[in-house]
């Protein structure tokens, strides 16, 4: 329940503060006075956006704040799942600076307005008057229903699903517009990479080639060289190691006669030895040296291959072209990955089809249970204010669509009067017939669904006379287990009331100012009469005012 409100720095309110209790409280000004202003500062706490046009003064920050008394509504795990602190006694505050920064806080601690929207919507119910245009629109028509049926949870459960359900599918055409793509290019990769499997590429591979060509194409003269070289060594009649043999037979002769002598002789045969090993070498290199240019032809086939594989492919190395064979096949493989999670997802698709399908069967069975029961409410509300004849008929066609709350189309028909028959509410229903019957609605759904306080803004209109006292009583009836605050321009409503504001403006050093205050005893008589008469108030009019009141 709200207890208390206060306004700084908004339109052309500069400060008010008011006090509120349970029960029927009436809100009634002049037009133009500025009750819907209080309303527009209320919403700013509830949620609603804003910017710098709310500011009185444009150098000083706008502040609403609103005191509601929470301890019966169980709201504890709202606190606890938001981090805030829980008080019986619970402040909604808002600020807005003279930039337009927007600064919301729920005890003190700053959250953003969805959270203070989601708090909010536990605690204030407002309906306005041109609420009734809503009821061309689908989605409320079904909101009326959910209300009364206590179906918001299974609703909430589909809205769920139906999300992820809308995201699995915007994932699904995204894959398979990227599998689509992907095939244009699948038979040339495909080309690419049996190309580079046939040649079957080794790291290493093409320096090692190329050093093969290399001794290869030198064969004749590599051979020639080493047979002249182990002559040198070895076969010549004056051989480097026929020469060394007699010098070392020099020096074995003298090396008797000095030891240094023994050591020239002992570096001379380790020349020898090594001499013999290198000839053994070179012998065995030229005979395994041979010259085979069909062997040449195959390794130079082979070496241009993989230079023509290294061109094409635009890379400088053996391998990087195999990185590129390995990219490719990944990417082949990569293929076969986005079908299997396209194969996976589309069964996953089926069974959120399934299961979003048969929760919103059950949404729309409870809808077609419920529904007569709202008809038989309606109907009985607004009989008592003055439509006897009045009669609603709503009918839930279940479709195989998913909408945003379900599965139905929902069709309001409606007539005033015996005879006449139904057709849809909003074509038939004239601007009083709409704001009783909206009236009504409020009503059933207030008896079903509990919010401490419900708001109604002017949704009297077109409503006069022994009607408007039907109305009254209505609303009074709906304020015995609620908190009501109703925007009137109506007497008889405002005469029902516990409690009584009236709003006006006010011109102070040639600025005007809209203020509140509570009007009780004879000031309220002169408000009410003023409401029968206008401002010249007659002896009439607040005896009337005084019946109205006594009537309580």
């Amino acid at each position: 329940m709200l207890i208390a409100l206060q306004i700084e720095n908004y339109a052309i309110i500069k400060s008010l503060q008011l006090t509120f209790d349970s029960g029927f409280t009436a809100i009634t000004g002049e037009t133009g006075a500025g009750k819907s202003i209080l309303l527009g500062a209320l919403s700013l706490i509830l949620g609603h956006r804003a910017d710098t046009s709310v500011l009185f003064d444009k150098s000083k920050k706008c502040i609403v704040e609103g005191n509601f008394n929470i301890k019966e509504l169980q709201l504890e795990p709202f606190f606890i799942d938001n981090d805030l602190d829980y008080n019986d006694i619970t402040t909604l505050r808002r600020e807005i600076s003279e930039t337009g920064k927007s600064r919301a806080f729920i005890n003190d601690t700053p959250v953003n307005l969805t959270q203070l929207k989601d708090l909010a919507q536990f605690l204030v119910d407002i309906h306005s008057q041109n609420n009734h245009l809503l009821i061309e629109n689908q989605n409320f028509k079904i909101q009326i229903i959910d209300n009364f049926s206590n179906n918001t949870k299974l609703v909430a459960q589909f809205k769920h699903l139906l999300s992820e359900f809308k995201t699995l599918e915007s994932e699904l055409i995204q894959l398979k517009e990227s599998r689509n793509k992907s095939l244009q290019e699948k038979d040339f990769l495909e080309f690419q990479s049996q190309e580079l499997a046939e040649a079957k590429l080794v790291e290493g591979e093409l320096e090692e080639i190329e050093k093969q060509i290399t001794l290869l194409a030198n064969a004749e003269l590599i051979k020639s060289k080493l047979s002249a070289s182990t002559f040198i060594i070895s076969d010549k009649e004056d051989s480097i190691l026929l020469n060394l043999n007699e010098l070392k037979a020099n020096l074995q002769s003298i090396s008797p006669f000095n030891s240094s002598f023994e050591q020239l002789c002992q570096r001379v045969d380790s020349l020898i030895i090594e001499l013999k090993d290198i000839d053994f070498e070179i012998n065995t290199s030229e005979n395994e040296s041979e010259v085979n240019p069909d062997f040449l032809s195959l390794l130079t086939d082979r070496f241009d291959l993989l230079n023509k594989l290294i061109q094409k492919h635009r890379v400088h190395s053996l391998e990087e072209l195999i990185q590129i064979e390995n990219e490719i096949n990944q990417k082949l493989f990569s293929f076969s990955d986005q079908q299997d999670k396209i194969d996976a997802l589309e069964i996953q698709k089926v069974e959120l089809q399934n299961q979003i399908h048969q929760i919103g069967s059950q949404i729309s069975n409870i809808r077609k249970q419920k529904a007569p029961e709202i008809e038989k409410s309606v109907t009985d509300y607004i009989s008592v204010i003055g439509m006897p004849n009045g009669k609603l008929q709503i009918e839930v066609e279940k479709t195989d669509h998913f909408f945003e709350n379900g599965m139905d189309r929902v069709t309001f028909l409606f007539s005033a009067n015996k005879g006449i028959p139904l057709a849809e509410i909003e074509k038939v229903a004239s601007g009083g017939e709409m704001s009783r019957l909206m009236l009504a609605i409020k009503a059933v759904i207030s008896e079903s669904t509990f919010l401490p306080t419900v708001i109604l803004d002017e949704i009297d209109t077109g409503i006069s006379g022994d009607i408007a006292y039907k109305v009254a009583k209505l609303m009074q009836k709906m304020a015995s287990d609620r908190q009501l605050l109703v925007i009137t321009h109506l007497p008889q409503i405002a005469a029902k009331s516990k409690l009584h504001y009236f709003v006006y403006k006010e011109v102070i050093d040639n600025k005007t100012y809209t203020n509140v205050k509570q009007v009780i005893g004879e000031d309220r008589i002169e408000a009410i009469a003023r409401m029968i008469s206008g401002d010249s108030i007659s002896e009439s009019a607040k005896n009337t005012a005084k019946e109205l009141i006594t009537l309580n």
